[in-house]
């Protein structure tokens, strides 16, 4: 081998031993290190809800903390005022963490909204000129980050209780409106208003999404066939989480349509799930269901039907068990 093929080789070599050396260096350096007693918390996993934060002062030594979170009629429930607390602890260290001189801070106001008025929820004490306490989050929604937890499995053991004679009223005969019906666990009421939803006031679509978020699903929306609904075209939903895909159809009912959700609409639904091919589906009405739920869903037990009968379970699906 000549002089000159040597010396090019050992170039070579060397460029590439340089590289590898930087490279293992620059992840090293990117690589987080260990979290000090007196650090942060880590932030809350990505497919936890926060509250709205909408903003934030410091007045001499009072912090003040405002979320987009509506609050019922009278004493803040615990549940939501733990979930607030928890979170004002959060927004106190990142705020630090950036840079923001707290150090004067001995109390944190935290206020929700009702109407357009900010209303304190609490006034949080720090035992120590900018020492912030660290709250735990309150276990509203229990195991909501895991794979495996599914607040709709429970479903598949409950049965329709069919109104009879459904089928036969006529379509002036309108339904009540869904909430007057079903009763929320101040768990679930909690996560609701935080999430910036009144659930005195809030759509059948809104719930539904917002409930499927409060168990960790990621949601993104898409369409079918206008044929899935009664009128119009159908609301659908693809909710995502860690090894499951959920297609999700809302249906709600209107004023002067039929109560029952028609045999046309479950038909498409299920030739929708056939071709789409998700996990699982939820068709999500107020309207009653058919008979005809119980053969699609022995047919393909992919598919639930969460109709009136349903939405009670629904959402008991989401509280503390």
């Amino acid at each position: 081998m000549s002089p000159a093929v040597t010396a090019i080789i050992v170039v070579v070599v060397g460029t590439a031993l340089l590289g590898i050396i930087w490279a293992i260096a620059s992840i090293m350096k990117s690589a987080p290190s260990d979290v000090s007693a007196g650090s942060a918390p880590a932030r809350v996993a990505r497919d936890q809800l926060r509250p709205i934060l909408i903003d934030f002062h410091v007045h001499g030594d009072v912090a003040e903390i405002y979320y987009e979170v509506p609050l019922g009629v009278g004493k803040v429930d615990d549940h939501l005022r733990d979930l607030l607390c928890h979170d004002a602890s959060l927004v106190l260290h990142e705020k630090k963490t950036h840079g923001l001189p707290i150090a004067q801070v001995t109390r944190a106001r935290v206020f929700g909204r009702r109407g357009e008025e900010a209303v304190v929820v609490d006034v949080m004490e720090l035992e120590a000129p900018g020492e912030i306490p660290d709250i735990a989050a309150p276990d509203l929604i229990p195991h909501a980050s895991a794979v495996d937890f599914d607040p709709l499995a429970h479903l598949g053991d409950k049965d329709f209780e069919i109104q009879p004679g459904v089928a036969d009223r006529a379509a002036d005969e309108d339904l009540d409106p869904f909430l007057d019906e079903i009763v929320i666990a101040k768990s679930v009421e909690a996560q609701l208003r935080a999430a910036g939803i009144d659930p005195t006031e809030v759509s059948l679509r809104d719930l539904s999404l917002a409930l499927l978020r409060t168990a960790g699903y990621e949601i993104t929306v898409g369409r079918v066939a206008v044929s899935t609904v009664e009128s119009g075209s159908a609301e659908i939903y693809t909710a995502r989480k860690t090894g499951l895909e959920v297609l999700v159809a809302i249906v709600p009912h209107h004023e002067g349509e039929h109560p029952e959700l028609l045999e046309r609409t479950v038909n498409t639904f299920v030739f929708e799930v056939a071709q789409l091919n998700p996990q699982r589906a939820l068709l999500v009405t107020d309207k009653f269901g058919p008979y005809l739920v119980y053969e699609k869903e022995r047919s393909d037990p992919r598919c639930r039907f969460i109709t009136r009968e349903r939405l009670q379970a629904f959402v008991d699906g989401f509280a503390v068990q």
